[in-house]
């Protein structure tokens, strides 16, 4: 099947997908990281201080996301979507609102756990249980979305700035998702797809055996496996959280990095193409130790980068992980551990996912806070991301080894 007879006969559930992950994007970093120094300058904060009060929020929600991923092996997505939808608008509303700190505290955690928990677990989740031959093609269609959302609401949120307040933009977010995310995600996804299953789709890889969460858990594949994919989001994450300190390290413009998003997320979607057709060919397996490499070369190009040309070339490369990340991270579990328990054990590995992302603001912020400037920061990192890539490599024939629970 080609890819645009995939497209054609899979649209409405590749578009319900790329709906919540674009919904998510106002609990995701790199939209919050926008209102940052308001944030700071209103309740009085330094880098380090809102740094950690956000890795506080964000490991709360991941601890959270532990029992609450469970949802979506008991309800149907559209269910688990829209109510999270619903929820997010709400503390979309609730931020554009209050002056209590306490309030500050609570709107976070709501915006990381529904923003960058629930809507893409549940979005992820899907996908994978409803394909399995072109699983890659539909984690990485489903994934624009979430790209879509970095492309565009950065630059239109610091251009939004200029002639309206950061508590309006708040509020704009929560119409945004209720009049517009609402209504269609729940068009798209109010009818369930037959799955397929390993032994009906053509070009499956994986287990035809479902692991529950207890023993996957125990498992020594699934921790060397986060030990790759989780790496994503915290370098990820503490870049764009950090970005406007970032930029005026460097002596650059505050719209430098937004200006250029739109390249990066272009370039994303084509690698996320590209990864989930390779996903279909060879395995998700296979690509993991592929797939943190570019992102080692792309801290290393900002670290040392002192022009502002450097920017999209640094995030071209970026590109290549993250937009290969989502699909492969999400896909490699389904082939590992099959998809009856699915929505459980991605349950584990969003937390974790969001507890790495967690621990990069107040980590990076308290770096700074002691002089040790972001360069020097992904310098370092950009070593671990070299090394991670030999030890998943060195370890990937048994990674592709069909196993059976314990």
């Amino acid at each position: 099947m080609t890819l645009f007879e995939f497209i054609r006969r899979n649209l409405r559930w590749i578009t319900g997908g790329f709906l919540l992950g674009f919904g998510s994007s106002f609990g995701q970093t790199f939209f919050i990281a926008q209102f940052s120094s308001q944030i700071r300058e209103t309740y009085n904060l330094s880098h380090g201080g809102f740094g950690s009060i956000y890795m506080f929020v964000t490991l709360a929600s991941a601890a959270t996301l532990i029992y609450l991923g469970r949802v979506v092996d008991y309800y149907r997505p559209v269910v688990v979507g829209c109510a999270a939808i619903v929820i997010l608008a709400g503390f979309s509303f609730l931020m554009s609102w209050h002056n209590s700190f306490i309030l500050l505290v609570i709107c976070l955690y709501g915006l990381r756990l529904f923003g960058q928990g629930v809507l893409p677990h549940t979005s992820q989740t899907a996908m994978s249980r409803w394909f399995h031959g072109s699983r890659g093609k539909a984690l990485s269609l489903a994934s624009f979305g979430n790209m879509a959302g970095e492309a565009l609401l950065p630059l239109a949120a610091v251009s939004l700035m200029a002639i309206v307040s950061w508590r309006d933009l708040w509020s704009l977010a929560g119409i945004t998702l209720l009049v517009f995310f609402f209504p269609l995600a729940y068009l798209a996804l109010k009818k369930d797809r037959t799955p397929e299953t390993p032994l009906t789709s053509p070009g499956s890889k994986g287990s035809a055996v479902s692991w529950t969460r207890k023993q996957v858990v125990a498992d020594w594949r699934f921790w060397v496996v986060m030990s790759g994919v989780l790496v994503v989001p915290f370098l990820v994450t503490g870049l764009m959280f950090h970005q406007v300190d970032f930029m005026e390290a460097k002596g650059w413009a505050r719209t430098v990095i937004p200006s250029y998003l739109p390249l990066y997320a272009a370039a994303g979607a084509v690698f996320s193409m590209l990864a989930g057709m390779m996903i279909d060919r060879f395995s998700a397996v296979s690509l993991l130790p592929f797939s943190v490499v570019p992102l080692g070369v792309s801290v290393l190009v900002f670290a040392f980068g002192g022009e502002e040309y450097f920017v999209p070339i640094a995030l071209i490369i970026l590109a290549i992980t993250v937009g290969s990340w989502g699909a492969i991270s999400s896909a490699v579990l389904a082939e590992l551990y099959g998809t009856a328990h699915l929505g459980s054990v991605r349950a584990i590995y969003s937390a974790m996912m969001v507890f790495a992302s967690a621990l990069a603001p107040g980590l990076m912020g308290i770096l700074l806070d002691n002089g040790i400037e972001l360069s020097t920061q992904f310098a370092f990192s950009s070593l671990y991301c070299f090394g991670l890539g030999l030890v998943l490599l060195a370890v990937k024939p048994q990674l592709m080894l069909v196993r059976t629970p314990a």
